[in-house]
């Protein structure tokens, strides 16, 4: 062993799944491969040439297994520490070993051969092949960020981590979607025409790097939309952030490099990348505007941003083609639209007693998400009138003038405001 040179590489723990199937995926290539799964706190190296110390045990363990997910409602239990051991005679030979470290919180893959050009060729392959066979690609992705934790003392006690959940959500059909038709066809332009007729739009020198800014008041549709937009990109990795994981800007955009084409939606950034004379996180809009400055014209990453607050974003973000190359404003909608999203909501209601046109000029100033709430609440009164469990109840106008009496009761003033109980 003492001829064997040890080439290691150490990558985030949400890695390790993809790791794992690649070095199985190579080691198949190879057919004589024998597997050992023990755990041992040294590394490679130290395990080969290293003098054995007394307190630590080298006698072969069974190793632990973790759960990992593949897939929005799928998981696979893994070895924490693995060792492919390659004799073949007609090749190099080869020891390969995967381990997940958990308090680094990091996947560790170690390559150990005689032949340097080998082993380096080796590590490389596998960590090629995880990127382009990924559990994650096409799928649609949250990242979530869970901050470490120290002692009394300000040690460690839990690292920092990121994470990479499957978001499972159901897609938003074209049926299902209730939109101005001019803002469809913007969002058609700025997304989904970018990731559907990539080749050819590199093939005419069009920069598939564009920024989308949603922005207006809440419950308007900003979230649904993103989800109609996921829904249009099958082969398109989708990844979602939102809250404290939007401070991790430069693992974001490490995850969507590497799962290529992508489109990076990160939702409420005013409370993050806010304007500099109100923001607590200036590195973190610094490292913002480098990430999206840094972007190659043909780098196949798109990005949407939603926010509440337009006044209080960051000039440079929302100002500066290049960054952001479309504003789309979701207000409160008009007649014509508020029609439709009632239509839509009542379907599979009793109407037949309803004056649909009295509860549209009801609604003026209201939002999406309240005019699906009021439906709600106007069917639970409705229910109220009939003793039995059946199923069906015939809805009056009545009943959605109740339903509004109790929703907008406490949202005087401001509060209506914030809300969206209110015209603005």
């Amino acid at each position: 062993m003492a001829r064997f040179r040890v080439h290691s590489k150490e990558l985030p723990s949400y890695r390790f799944v993809d790791l794992s199937r690649a070095v199985e995926a190579y080691c198949d290539a190879r057919k004589v491969v024998h597997t050992i799964e023990s755990e041992h706190q040294e590394d490679l190296n130290s395990l080969l040439h290293a003098r054995r110390q007394r307190w630590m045990s080298r006698e072969i363990k069974r190793s632990g297994h973790s759960a990992w997910p593949i897939g929005p409602r799928e998981e696979i239990f893994l070895p924490v520490d693995r060792f492919w051991l390659c004799p073949h005679p007609a090749q190099e030979r080869v020891l390969i070993r995967l381990r997940y470290h958990p308090f680094t919180e990091h996947s560790i893959l170690e390559v150990a051969s005689e032949n340097t050009a080998v082993g380096e060729a080796c590590l490389k392959a596998i960590v090629e092949r995880s990127i382009e066979r990924s559990v994650y690609r096409n799928h649609t992705l949250e990242i979530a960020y869970e901050a470490g934790t120290k002692d009394e003392e300000g040690d460690v006690e839990r690292p920092e981590r990121l994470r990479i959940l499957f978001r499972d959500t159901e897609p938003v059909e074209d049926k299902d979607i209730i939109i101005d038709e001019q803002v469809r066809q913007i969002l058609w332009r700025n997304v989904i025409d970018l990731h559907q007729r990539r080749d050819v739009l590199k093939a005419n020198r069009v920069p598939l790097r564009r920024g989308v800014l949603f922005y207006g008041p809440p419950g308007t549709g900003k979230t649904f939309a993103c989800r109609y937009l996921c829904g249009k990109l099958p082969e398109t990795t989708k990844i979602m952030v939102t809250g404290r994981a939007l401070l991790q800007v430069n693992a974001i955009f490490t995850v969507a490099r590497m799962l290529m084409p992508s489109l990076l939606i990160l939702e409420d950034v005013d409370l993050v990348f806010s304007s500099r004379e109100l923001n607590l996180y200036s590195s973190v809009l610094g490292d913002l505007l480098d990430q999206m400055d840094g972007l190659r014209p043909f780098e196949d990453i798109g990005f949407i941003l939603t926010t509440n607050a337009i006044d209080r974003m960051e000039a440079a973000i929302k100002d500066r083609p290049g960054r952001v190359s479309q504003c789309i404003y979701f207000g409160p909608p008009k007649p014509e639209l508020r029609e439709r999203y009632l239509r839509h909501y009542l379907r599979g209601y009793d109407t037949s007693a309803l004056e649909l046109a009295k509860l549209v000029v009801d609604s003026e100033g209201t939002t999406q998400a309240f005019l699906k709430e009021w439906v709600h609440r106007a069917v639970q009164i409705a229910s109220e009138r009939f003793h039995t469990q059946s199923m069906g109840v015939e809805l009056h106008n009545e009943d959605f003038r109740a339903g509004m009496g109790e929703m907008k009761r406490f949202s005087e003033g401001s509060t209506g405001q914030i809300i969206g109980f209110h015209a603005t």
